[in-house]
Protein backbone atom coordinates (compact mmCIF):
# COMPACT_ATOMS: atom_id res chain seq x y z
CA UNK A 1 0.00 0.00 0.00
CA UNK A 2 1.08 3.62 -0.48
CA UNK A 3 2.74 5.52 2.36
CA UNK A 4 0.33 8.46 2.57
CA UNK A 5 -3.20 8.32 3.94
CA UNK A 6 -4.86 10.01 0.96
CA UNK A 7 -2.97 7.83 -1.52
CA UNK A 8 -4.14 4.74 0.37
CA UNK A 9 -7.77 5.80 -0.05
CA UNK A 10 -7.09 6.47 -3.73
CA UNK A 11 -5.82 2.89 -4.00
CA UNK A 12 -9.23 1.44 -3.08
CA UNK A 13 -10.61 1.55 -6.66
CA UNK A 14 -7.57 -0.51 -7.64
CA UNK A 15 -8.38 -2.98 -4.85
CA UNK A 16 -11.94 -3.22 -6.14
CA UNK A 17 -10.68 -3.96 -9.64
CA UNK A 18 -8.26 -6.55 -8.26
CA UNK A 19 -11.04 -8.31 -6.34
CA UNK A 20 -13.24 -8.39 -9.44
CA UNK A 21 -10.33 -9.81 -11.43
CA UNK A 22 -9.48 -12.48 -8.82
CA UNK A 23 -12.72 -13.18 -6.91
CA UNK A 24 -11.44 -16.39 -5.31
CA UNK A 25 -7.95 -15.14 -4.39
CA UNK A 26 -6.72 -14.28 -0.92
CA UNK A 27 -5.82 -10.59 -1.10
CA UNK A 28 -3.68 -9.09 1.66
CA UNK A 29 -2.57 -5.47 1.99
CA UNK A 30 0.76 -4.52 3.56
CA UNK A 31 0.72 -1.00 4.95
CA UNK A 32 2.25 1.31 7.51
CA UNK A 33 0.30 2.04 10.68
CA UNK A 34 -0.87 5.37 9.25
CA UNK A 35 -2.88 3.69 6.48
CA UNK A 36 -4.31 0.79 8.48
CA UNK A 37 -7.62 2.66 9.22
CA UNK A 38 -8.19 2.79 5.46
CA UNK A 39 -8.16 -1.01 5.41
CA UNK A 40 -10.25 -1.57 8.55
CA UNK A 41 -13.68 -2.88 7.61
CA UNK A 42 -12.87 -2.78 3.89
CA UNK A 43 -14.78 -5.64 2.22
CA UNK A 44 -12.40 -5.89 -0.75
CA UNK A 45 -9.52 -7.60 1.06
CA UNK A 46 -8.96 -10.63 3.26
CA UNK A 47 -6.19 -9.33 5.51
CA UNK A 48 -4.37 -6.13 6.47
CA UNK A 49 -0.72 -6.67 7.37
CA UNK A 50 1.49 -4.23 9.24
CA UNK A 51 5.26 -4.00 8.89
CA UNK A 52 7.40 -5.64 11.58
CA UNK A 53 9.04 -2.97 13.73
CA UNK A 54 11.85 -2.75 16.26
CA UNK A 55 11.57 -1.43 19.81
CA UNK A 56 11.94 2.15 18.57
CA UNK A 57 9.08 1.72 16.11
CA UNK A 58 11.29 1.63 13.01
CA UNK A 59 10.35 -0.78 10.23
CA UNK A 60 12.32 -4.02 10.29
CA UNK A 61 12.49 -4.92 6.60
CA UNK A 62 14.28 -8.31 6.93
CA UNK A 63 11.72 -9.45 9.49
CA UNK A 64 8.84 -8.21 7.33
CA UNK A 65 10.24 -10.01 4.28
CA UNK A 66 10.57 -13.23 6.26
CA UNK A 67 6.95 -12.98 7.42
CA UNK A 68 5.76 -12.42 3.87
CA UNK A 69 7.82 -15.34 2.58
CA UNK A 70 5.99 -17.71 4.94
CA UNK A 71 2.63 -16.77 3.39
CA UNK A 72 3.76 -17.94 -0.09
CA UNK A 73 2.16 -15.15 -2.11
CA UNK A 74 1.92 -15.66 -5.88
CA UNK A 75 1.81 -11.98 -6.87
CA UNK A 76 2.94 -8.71 -5.35
CA UNK A 77 1.47 -5.49 -6.74
CA UNK A 78 3.68 -2.65 -5.55
CA UNK A 79 1.85 0.67 -5.44
CA UNK A 80 4.66 2.90 -4.03
CA UNK A 81 7.37 3.98 -6.46
CA UNK A 82 10.27 3.41 -4.07
CA UNK A 83 13.19 1.04 -4.61
CA UNK A 84 12.77 -0.26 -1.07
CA UNK A 85 9.20 -1.47 -1.62
CA UNK A 86 10.24 -3.49 -4.70
CA UNK A 87 13.29 -4.84 -2.88
CA UNK A 88 11.05 -6.03 -0.05
CA UNK A 89 8.82 -8.01 -2.43
CA UNK A 90 11.90 -9.49 -4.13
CA UNK A 91 13.47 -10.45 -0.81
CA UNK A 92 10.18 -12.06 0.28
CA UNK A 93 10.55 -14.47 -2.66
CA UNK A 94 7.25 -13.53 -4.29
CA UNK A 95 7.59 -14.96 -7.82
CA UNK A 96 5.66 -12.27 -9.70
CA UNK A 97 6.20 -8.61 -8.86
CA UNK A 98 4.31 -5.84 -10.65
CA UNK A 99 4.97 -2.12 -10.35
CA UNK A 100 6.12 1.01 -12.14
CA UNK A 101 9.63 1.15 -13.56
CA UNK A 102 10.85 3.98 -11.34
CA UNK A 103 13.62 4.61 -8.82
CA UNK A 104 16.00 2.23 -10.63
CA UNK A 105 14.11 -0.90 -9.61
CA UNK A 106 13.43 -2.57 -12.96
CA UNK A 107 15.68 -5.55 -12.09
CA UNK A 108 13.54 -6.27 -9.03
CA UNK A 109 10.26 -6.39 -10.97
CA UNK A 110 9.07 -9.23 -13.17
CA UNK A 111 6.37 -6.98 -14.66
CA UNK A 112 7.41 -3.35 -14.99
CA UNK A 113 5.13 -0.64 -16.37
CA UNK A 114 6.91 2.34 -17.86
CA UNK A 115 5.35 5.63 -16.70
CA UNK A 116 4.62 8.27 -19.33
CA UNK A 117 7.41 10.89 -19.46
CA UNK A 118 6.59 14.59 -19.47
CA UNK A 119 6.16 16.21 -22.86
CA UNK A 120 8.55 18.93 -23.95
CA UNK A 121 5.84 21.49 -23.20
CA UNK A 122 5.38 20.13 -19.66
CA UNK A 123 9.13 20.30 -19.03
CA UNK A 124 9.21 23.90 -20.26
CA UNK A 125 6.39 24.75 -17.83
CA UNK A 126 8.31 23.10 -15.01
CA UNK A 127 11.40 25.18 -15.83
CA UNK A 128 9.29 28.33 -16.04
CA UNK A 129 7.82 27.77 -12.57
CA UNK A 130 11.28 27.23 -11.12
CA UNK A 131 12.44 30.49 -12.74
CA UNK A 132 9.38 32.24 -11.27
CA UNK A 133 10.30 31.09 -7.75
CA UNK A 134 13.83 32.44 -8.23
CA UNK A 135 12.47 35.76 -9.53
CA UNK A 136 10.04 36.08 -6.63
CA UNK A 137 12.82 35.34 -4.15
CA UNK A 138 14.92 38.09 -5.74
CA UNK A 139 11.97 40.56 -5.71
CA UNK A 140 11.92 40.64 -9.48
CA UNK A 141 8.34 39.38 -9.87
CA UNK A 142 5.36 41.29 -8.40
CA UNK A 143 2.55 39.38 -6.64
CA UNK A 144 0.09 40.04 -9.44
CA UNK A 145 2.34 38.56 -12.16
CA UNK A 146 0.89 35.55 -13.97
CA UNK A 147 3.05 35.20 -17.12
CA UNK A 148 6.80 34.89 -17.55
CA UNK A 149 8.92 34.85 -20.69
CA UNK A 150 7.95 32.88 -23.78
CA UNK A 151 8.30 29.15 -23.14
CA UNK A 152 9.92 28.69 -26.54
CA UNK A 153 12.87 30.87 -25.50
CA UNK A 154 14.09 28.17 -23.11
CA UNK A 155 17.03 26.41 -24.86
CA UNK A 156 16.21 22.90 -26.08
CA UNK A 157 19.36 21.43 -24.53
CA UNK A 158 18.25 22.71 -21.12
CA UNK A 159 14.77 21.25 -21.64
CA UNK A 160 16.25 17.84 -22.43
CA UNK A 161 18.60 17.99 -19.45
CA UNK A 162 15.67 18.87 -17.16
CA UNK A 163 13.42 16.09 -18.45
CA UNK A 164 15.33 13.27 -16.74
CA UNK A 165 13.21 11.28 -14.28
CA UNK A 166 10.12 13.46 -14.73
CA UNK A 167 6.75 11.99 -15.56
CA UNK A 168 3.48 13.17 -17.02
CA UNK A 169 1.00 14.23 -14.31
CA UNK A 170 -1.76 11.63 -14.09
CA UNK A 171 -4.56 11.29 -11.52
CA UNK A 172 -3.29 8.96 -8.81
CA UNK A 173 -6.55 7.00 -9.07
CA UNK A 174 -5.78 6.22 -12.71
CA UNK A 175 -2.09 5.66 -11.95
CA UNK A 176 -3.04 2.77 -9.66
CA UNK A 177 -5.87 1.49 -11.86
CA UNK A 178 -3.40 1.11 -14.72
CA UNK A 179 -1.79 -1.71 -12.72
CA UNK A 180 -5.09 -3.61 -12.59
CA UNK A 181 -5.61 -3.00 -16.30
CA UNK A 182 -2.18 -4.51 -16.93
CA UNK A 183 -3.39 -7.64 -15.14
CA UNK A 184 -6.45 -7.83 -17.39
CA UNK A 185 -9.23 -5.91 -15.66
CA UNK A 186 -11.70 -3.74 -17.54
CA UNK A 187 -11.50 0.07 -17.14
CA UNK A 188 -12.07 0.54 -13.42
CA UNK A 189 -14.62 2.45 -11.40
CA UNK A 190 -12.88 5.48 -9.86
CA UNK A 191 -15.22 5.70 -6.85
CA UNK A 192 -13.20 5.40 -3.65
CA UNK A 193 -14.46 3.17 -0.86
CA UNK A 194 -14.04 2.98 2.91
CA UNK A 195 -15.38 0.50 5.42
CA UNK A 196 -16.53 1.51 8.91
CA UNK A 197 -16.78 -1.05 11.70
CA UNK A 198 -19.38 -1.05 14.46
CA UNK A 199 -16.64 -0.21 16.95
CA UNK A 200 -15.63 2.84 14.93
CA UNK A 201 -19.26 4.00 14.84
CA UNK A 202 -19.50 3.64 18.61
CA UNK A 203 -16.29 5.65 19.08
CA UNK A 204 -17.65 8.44 16.87
CA UNK A 205 -20.93 8.53 18.77
CA UNK A 206 -19.00 8.87 22.04
CA UNK A 207 -17.04 11.80 20.53
CA UNK A 208 -20.25 13.61 19.58
CA UNK A 209 -21.64 13.04 23.05
CA UNK A 210 -18.50 14.55 24.63
CA UNK A 211 -18.75 17.50 22.26
CA UNK A 212 -22.40 18.07 23.18
CA UNK A 213 -23.64 17.48 19.64
CA UNK A 214 -26.99 15.72 19.35
CA UNK A 215 -27.46 12.99 16.78
CA UNK A 216 -29.54 15.20 14.46
CA UNK A 217 -27.49 18.42 14.77
CA UNK A 218 -25.37 19.46 11.77
CA UNK A 219 -21.66 20.03 12.31
CA UNK A 220 -18.67 20.85 10.12
CA UNK A 221 -15.29 19.13 10.20
CA UNK A 222 -12.13 21.10 9.62
CA UNK A 223 -8.69 19.60 8.87
CA UNK A 224 -6.10 22.42 8.76
CA UNK A 225 -2.91 20.35 8.47
CA UNK A 226 -1.22 18.25 5.82
CA UNK A 227 1.16 15.39 6.53
CA UNK A 228 2.97 16.12 3.24
CA UNK A 229 4.31 19.48 4.38
CA UNK A 230 3.60 23.07 5.45
CA UNK A 231 3.29 24.31 1.85
CA UNK A 232 -0.15 22.70 1.60
CA UNK A 233 -1.50 24.51 4.66
CA UNK A 234 -3.79 27.55 4.60
CA UNK A 235 -2.95 30.21 7.26
CA UNK A 236 -4.50 29.45 10.68
CA UNK A 237 -6.12 32.90 11.06
CA UNK A 238 -8.18 32.21 7.90
CA UNK A 239 -9.37 28.89 9.33
CA UNK A 240 -10.28 30.76 12.53
CA UNK A 241 -12.41 33.22 10.58
CA UNK A 242 -14.31 30.49 8.75
CA UNK A 243 -14.79 28.35 11.87
CA UNK A 244 -16.09 31.35 13.82
CA UNK A 245 -18.50 32.26 11.02
CA UNK A 246 -19.93 28.74 10.92
CA UNK A 247 -20.22 28.63 14.71
CA UNK A 248 -21.99 31.99 14.69
CA UNK A 249 -24.46 30.87 12.04
CA UNK A 250 -23.25 32.90 9.06
CA UNK A 251 -23.56 29.81 6.81
CA UNK A 252 -26.89 28.67 8.23
CA UNK A 253 -27.99 27.87 11.78
CA UNK A 254 -25.21 28.13 14.41
CA UNK A 255 -23.26 24.86 14.31
CA UNK A 256 -20.37 23.08 15.94
CA UNK A 257 -17.01 22.80 14.21
CA UNK A 258 -14.79 19.79 14.95
CA UNK A 259 -11.09 20.30 14.22
CA UNK A 260 -9.00 17.23 13.48
CA UNK A 261 -5.27 16.80 13.10
CA UNK A 262 -2.23 14.75 14.01
CA UNK A 263 -0.15 15.25 17.13
CA UNK A 264 2.43 17.33 15.27
CA UNK A 265 -0.36 19.64 14.02
CA UNK A 266 -1.51 20.59 17.52
CA UNK A 267 0.36 23.90 17.49
CA UNK A 268 -1.44 24.79 14.27
CA UNK A 269 -4.81 23.86 15.79
CA UNK A 270 -4.01 25.87 18.94
CA UNK A 271 -3.29 28.89 16.72
CA UNK A 272 -6.71 28.48 15.10
CA UNK A 273 -8.40 28.27 18.50
CA UNK A 274 -6.72 31.49 19.62
CA UNK A 275 -8.53 33.30 16.82
CA UNK A 276 -12.00 32.12 17.90
CA UNK A 277 -14.01 34.72 19.89
CA UNK A 278 -14.62 33.54 23.48
CA UNK A 279 -18.39 33.62 22.96
CA UNK A 280 -18.06 30.98 20.23
CA UNK A 281 -15.31 28.86 21.76
CA UNK A 282 -17.70 26.19 23.05
CA UNK A 283 -18.81 25.41 19.49
CA UNK A 284 -15.28 24.99 18.04
CA UNK A 285 -13.87 21.74 19.41
CA UNK A 286 -10.37 20.32 18.83
CA UNK A 287 -10.59 16.54 18.65
CA UNK A 288 -7.13 16.04 20.16
CA UNK A 289 -8.37 17.41 23.51
CA UNK A 290 -11.19 14.87 23.83
CA UNK A 291 -10.97 11.55 25.66
CA UNK A 292 -8.87 13.15 28.39
CA UNK A 293 -6.35 14.38 25.87
CA UNK A 294 -5.96 11.04 24.12
CA UNK A 295 -7.64 12.34 21.00
CA UNK A 296 -9.75 10.45 18.49
CA UNK A 297 -8.78 7.48 16.35
CA UNK A 298 -8.70 7.68 12.56
CA UNK A 299 -11.31 4.95 12.53
CA UNK A 300 -13.72 7.17 14.46
CA UNK A 301 -12.85 10.11 12.20
CA UNK A 302 -14.11 8.10 9.22
CA UNK A 303 -17.56 7.93 10.82
CA UNK A 304 -17.44 11.58 11.91
CA UNK A 305 -16.63 12.61 8.35
CA UNK A 306 -19.51 10.48 7.07
CA UNK A 307 -21.94 12.22 9.43
CA UNK A 308 -20.63 15.77 8.90
CA UNK A 309 -22.69 18.34 7.01
CA UNK A 310 -19.49 19.52 5.29
CA UNK A 311 -15.71 19.08 5.42
CA UNK A 312 -13.17 21.87 4.92
CA UNK A 313 -9.54 20.90 4.45
CA UNK A 314 -6.30 21.32 2.60
CA UNK A 315 -5.29 18.66 0.09
CA UNK A 316 -4.81 15.99 2.75
CA UNK A 317 -5.97 12.51 3.76
CA UNK A 318 -9.41 13.40 5.22
CA UNK A 319 -10.28 15.00 1.87
CA UNK A 320 -10.36 11.48 0.45
CA UNK A 321 -12.37 10.23 3.42
CA UNK A 322 -15.07 12.79 2.56
CA UNK A 323 -15.13 11.83 -1.12
CA UNK A 324 -15.26 8.11 -0.34
CA UNK A 325 -18.11 8.67 2.13
CA UNK A 326 -20.11 11.14 -0.05
CA UNK A 327 -19.77 14.11 2.31
CA UNK A 328 -19.91 17.70 0.90
CA UNK A 329 -16.34 18.92 0.60
CA UNK A 330 -14.37 22.15 0.17
CA UNK A 331 -10.66 21.66 -0.59
CA UNK A 332 -7.96 24.33 -0.61
CA UNK A 333 -5.17 23.74 -3.12
CA UNK A 334 -1.75 25.36 -3.09
CA UNK A 335 1.40 23.57 -4.32
CA UNK A 336 -0.40 20.42 -5.45
CA UNK A 337 -0.71 19.79 -9.17
CA UNK A 338 -4.46 19.14 -9.51
CA UNK A 339 -3.82 16.60 -12.23
CA UNK A 340 -2.17 14.26 -9.71
CA UNK A 341 -4.81 15.01 -7.08
CA UNK A 342 -7.99 14.77 -9.18
CA UNK A 343 -10.54 12.45 -7.55
CA UNK A 344 -13.55 13.10 -9.83
CA UNK A 345 -15.85 13.87 -6.90
CA UNK A 346 -18.85 15.94 -7.96
CA UNK A 347 -19.66 17.22 -4.47
CA UNK A 348 -16.26 18.86 -4.01
CA UNK A 349 -15.58 22.59 -4.39
CA UNK A 350 -11.90 23.13 -5.15
CA UNK A 351 -10.37 26.54 -4.42
CA UNK A 352 -7.02 27.29 -6.03
CA UNK A 353 -5.18 30.33 -7.36
CA UNK A 354 -3.15 30.55 -10.54
CA UNK A 355 0.35 31.69 -9.61
CA UNK A 356 3.46 31.80 -11.83
CA UNK A 357 5.50 29.58 -9.52
CA UNK A 358 3.01 26.74 -9.15
CA UNK A 359 1.90 24.11 -8.88
CA UNK A 360 5.36 23.26 -7.57
CA UNK A 361 4.78 20.04 -5.55
CA UNK A 362 7.19 21.33 -2.88
CA UNK A 363 6.73 20.43 0.78
CA UNK A 364 7.90 23.82 2.07
CA UNK A 365 7.43 27.07 0.15
CA UNK A 366 10.83 28.70 -0.48
CA UNK A 367 9.28 32.13 -1.13
CA UNK A 368 6.07 33.89 -0.02
CA UNK A 369 3.44 31.09 -0.12
CA UNK A 370 1.26 33.22 -2.39
CA UNK A 371 -0.69 30.20 -3.68
CA UNK A 372 -2.30 29.82 -0.25
CA UNK A 373 -2.16 33.30 1.28
CA UNK A 374 -4.04 34.64 -1.74
CA UNK A 375 -7.07 32.53 -0.83
CA UNK A 376 -9.28 34.73 1.36
CA UNK A 377 -11.58 33.68 4.19
CA UNK A 378 -14.49 35.21 2.27
CA UNK A 379 -13.82 32.96 -0.74
CA UNK A 380 -13.79 29.88 1.46
CA UNK A 381 -16.80 30.84 3.56
CA UNK A 382 -18.84 31.36 0.42
CA UNK A 383 -17.96 27.85 -0.78
CA UNK A 384 -18.69 26.35 2.65
CA UNK A 385 -22.04 28.15 2.82
CA UNK A 386 -23.02 26.78 -0.58
CA UNK A 387 -22.25 23.21 0.49
CA UNK A 388 -24.07 23.79 3.77
CA UNK A 389 -27.21 25.04 2.03
CA UNK A 390 -27.25 22.08 -0.36
CA UNK A 391 -26.89 19.67 2.54
CA UNK A 392 -29.74 21.37 4.43
CA UNK A 393 -32.02 21.01 1.40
Amino acid sequence: MPTWLGDAVMATPFLRALRQLFPAARISCLGKNLVQPVLTGLPLIDAAISYSTDKAGRINYPQTAAALRKQKFDLAVILPNSFRSAFLAWRAGIPRRLGYNRDGRWLLLTDAIKPVPRTEYEVRLMIQRRAARESIAADRLPPEATVLTDLQKIPLWYVKASSWNTFQPLPTLDYYLELSRYLGSAPGDRKMLLGITEGERDQAQAVLAQAGISSDAPFMMLFPGAHFGAAKCWPPDRFSAVAAAVAAGHSGPPAHVLIGGTQRERALIDAILEGIPPALAARVIPLHKLNNGAGVSLGAIKELVRRAAAVLCNDTGPRHFAAALDTPLVTLFGPTDPRWAEIFYKNEQQIALSVPCGPCQLKVCPIDHRCMTGITAEMVLQAVAEKWRKEAV
